[in-house]
């Protein structure tokens, strides 16, 4: 079995050195917990250590220059990236600003629509990283009459891309709840956990990995830091 390493310090060694590849990990966490900025430091370090693949950012809400701004402001310049490393951001609100335009906006299966083109590309180049940010925005457009059956799909979908893929969840404040539906847990192979703690006048961030198919690995929080050297975790 291939791994994938998660390129934060500290935090492989726990995990017998990564995620194995082709999984579907769901990355849970509140506002604030810098959700996306890990998934785009992991899929950034990929390419920077490989010196080549392709990495798919599907991006629902943010807009692509807003999104590069802010890992360009942690260090993370796509420009600079080796010759054969592509970073790919798909920029879908800009997509459904259109859509909405044009008065077809109702209509529309916004599942299928944002997974087609991803298929597509995948047929003309191999995916190494797939990232969809966010689950909860992908909720606010698609009518999902039934959640456990069309997420199942959508999971299935990913895993036979046979990139490594990473889901962005949006979640409340010191809940144990990693989806809107209570299925997206359980459909992942993997979840990535981060969690927001007031300490003093300040909010510490915090990472679990409360399962990996496959994988023995510890279930502690660790404290996640980071700054422009990149993400690493305390531990004793």
């Amino acid at each position: 079995m291939e791994y994938l390493k998660t390129y934060i310090d500290g935090l492989d060694e726990k995990i017998e050195g990564g995620i194995p590849q082709g999984h579907v990990v769901l990355v849970s966490g509140p506002t604030g917990s810098m959700k996306s900025s890990l998934c785009f430091y992991m899929a950034y370090k990929y390419l920077q250590d490989k010196k080549k693949g392709n990495i798919v950012y599907v991006s629902l809400e943010q807009s692509r220059e807003s999104l590069l701004k802010q890992m360009l402001s942690l260090g993370m310049d796509i420009d600079k990236l080796p010759k054969g490393a592509e970073l790919n951001v798909f920029d879908w609100g800009l997509v459904r600003k259109m859509v909405k335009e044009s008065g077809t906006y109702e209509s529309v299966d916004w599942v299928k629509a944002i997974e087609t083109p991803i298929k597509e590309y995948a047929k003309e180049k191999k995916v190494d990283i797939l990232v969809i940010d966010s689950l909860q925005a992908l909720y606010a457009i698609a009518q999902l009459d039934n959640p456990r059956n069309q997420l199942f799909f959508l999971f299935e979908d990913m895993r036979e891309l046979g990139a490594t893929s990473f889901v962005i969840s949006e979640t409340s404040y010191n809940s144990m709840k990693f989806g809107s539906y209570d299925v997206e847990g359980f459909l992942a192979d993997g979840i990535m956990h981060l969690s927001m703690e007031r300490v003093g006048r300040t909010l510490g961030r915090y990472i679990s990995i409360i399962k990996i198919r496959g994988v023995k690995h510890s279930t502690d929080y660790y404290p996640l830091l980071v700054d422009k050297r990149g993400f690493r975790i305390v531990s004793h």
